[in-house]
């Protein structure tokens, strides 16, 4: 369903490249490439690759940096600037205010790449672009006062800061913290995607099958989920190998998996299956519980805390922000959210497997852990690419419908 937008009876005089028109379209352009390029390099690092960053973040936290901060933030940008109009009737950053954005991020990404850089010339660029983000984020609600969404400036500063503390511990010779900055961040955007699904996957749910039919919400499971995902996320990043720490991520993560899976029986029902762009977000809040529940388990085997880390990130974070991508780019450009892409089945289901594989072939031990990394992240580039290729054009092209935005 596409969200209305307050100037939808004035016609646009986009003419050409309609890109800079606003947040979503110059975001997730950048972010779907930008997953494809941080997969090809991660598994080029596996196989020997080396850049002028790596001296600095180090292999693995180059890895989660660049999917938190890089992808992740990006596709977070590229939704509140669109979001954030329609919650207010006030413009967000378009035309040269988002061009310095994106510039702003892609700097972030490539200073690692720069020989001979100091390290705090890499952490100074890097940090630049979420301040500006909070400044943008932040002023057309305030200036509305519109406090019920006061909390999305919250968590942009929280990620700001995540990532200054990040690269205040890297300068400080500190990698195991930078990492749990890091890991905080991660599970900041698991509690935003928290969130967002509350509000929008039962509308979507319930308006995008053939019948329509009321998605269940329960009030207690809505108002104790957020402090538990609030004390989960600082338990597991900083208390997790304490031996009293141990006990509350078993109690914490039991209780997060029968919340959630409470909050996705209640939206599910079995036409979701016919339409991939609602299917889509149950599978990945699917993976989010699975994430819980693996969780549980690394209490008493280890090899759990891995596995429930790429359900979370590849099985969840990403393909919930493929799907927002997907849906958002489709409907706040005039088109038919009935008749999406038929690519977008084959990309769904390409990072579906991506996280099968990540997950249960290393459990197995079903093939070497490098044959799983390469499969699996082959499988995770096929899946952004064709997106890329397919919503290319959308992004670059004015509304079909002769609209602004």
């Amino acid at each position: 369903m596409n969200i209305p937008l307050n100037d939808l009876n004035a016609k646009a005089s986009v003419k050409g490249l309609a890109i800079w028109q606003l947040g979503f379209r110059p975001f997730f352009f950048c972010a779907s490439l930008y997953a494809v390029v941080t997969m090809l390099l991660w598994l080029g690092i596996r196989h020997g690759l080396h850049f002028p960053g790596l001296n600095y973040y180090g292999i693995n936290l180059w890895h989660a940096h660049e999917m938190v901060f890089g992808y992740g933030l990006a596709v977070i940008a590229g939704f509140l600037l669109t979001a954030i109009k329609n919650w207010t009737g006030v413009p967000t950053a378009s035309h040269r205010h988002l061009k310095m954005l994106v510039l702003l991020w892609l700097l972030g990404r490539v200073v690692a790449f720069v020989p001979a850089v100091p390290n705090l010339v890499i952490a100074v660029v890097d940090v630049l672009f979420g301040v500006v983000l909070t400044f943008y984020v932040a002023h057309p609600l305030v200036k509305v006062g519109n406090k019920r969404n006061y909390k999305m400036i919250v968590l942009v500063a929280l990620f700001f800061t995540m990532n200054l503390m990040t690269h205040v511990m890297l300068l400080s010779q500190q990698p195991l913290y930078a990492m749990q900055m890091t890991g905080t961040a991660l599970f900041l955007m698991l509690l935003l995607i928290g969130v967002m699904a509350g509000r929008v996957f039962p509308m979507f749910s319930q308006n995008g099958v053939t019948e329509h039919y009321k998605a269940k919400s329960y009030p207690w499971v809505e108002k104790l989920w957020p402090p538990v995902m609030i004390a989960f996320v600082v338990t597991i990043n900083w208390f997790r190998l304490t031996e009293w720490g141990t006990w509350l991520l078993l109690a914490l993560s039991l209780v997060s998996f029968g919340l959630h899976a409470a909050r996705l029986m209640g939206w599910y029902n079995h036409q979701i299956w016919q339409k991939p762009l609602v299917w889509v977000l149950h599978v990945a809040y699917g993976f989010l519980v699975l994430g819980f529940a693996a969780t549980a388990v690394s209490v008493f085997k280890p090899f759990g805390y891995f596995l429930a880390l790429h359900l979370f990130t590849v099985g969840c974070l990403a393909m919930v922000t493929l799907g927002m991508m997907a849906r958002v780019s489709f409907g706040h450009t005039g088109r038919n959210l009935h008749q999406p892409p038929q690519v977008l089945f084959w990309s769904f289901s390409l990072l579906v497997a991506s996280t099968v594989i990540r997950v249960l072939f290393p459990a197995f031990k079903l093939m070497s852990y490098q044959a799983v990394i390469d499969l699996s992240g082959g499988l995770w580039v096929l899946a952004f690419g064709l997106f890329f290729i397919r919503y290319t054009g959308i992004w670059l092209k004015p509304r079909v419908d002769g609209q602004p935005g």
